[in-house]
């Protein structure tokens, strides 16, 4: 997926907001910026404030957080569905 953008004046670029949706950015969040062979990267920093769980729920759908680390899903996936089961058993109980 290619964006144009343009640096203003102050040096200060604007992320589209189809990226910021994408990568889950809001204001605050910050970036990593890395100059390889003469492009610029920029990664997404993980939130030190985030909980330590790698799930979250949006719409009703279980997604993985973005971390930008290799992560195992299936392993995510059955702790989401043990802990989802835990609050069930605690609610019967």
């Amino acid at each position: 997926m290619t964006h144009p953008i343009t640096i203003d004046s102050a040096g200060r670029i604007v992320l589209p907001s189809a990226v910021r949706r994408q990568l889950n950015l809001s204001a605050g969040s910050r970036l990593r910026l890395d100059v390889v062979s003469q492009r610029i990267e920029l990664t997404p920093e993980p939130d030190d404030n985030a909980e330590d769980s790698m799930l979250m729920v949006s719409g009703g759908r279980t997604v993985l957080r973005p971390t930008g680390k290799p992560s195992d899903a299936a392993a995510a996936v059955r702790s989401d569905r043990d802990a989802l089961g835990r609050r069930a058993t605690r609610r019967g109980a």
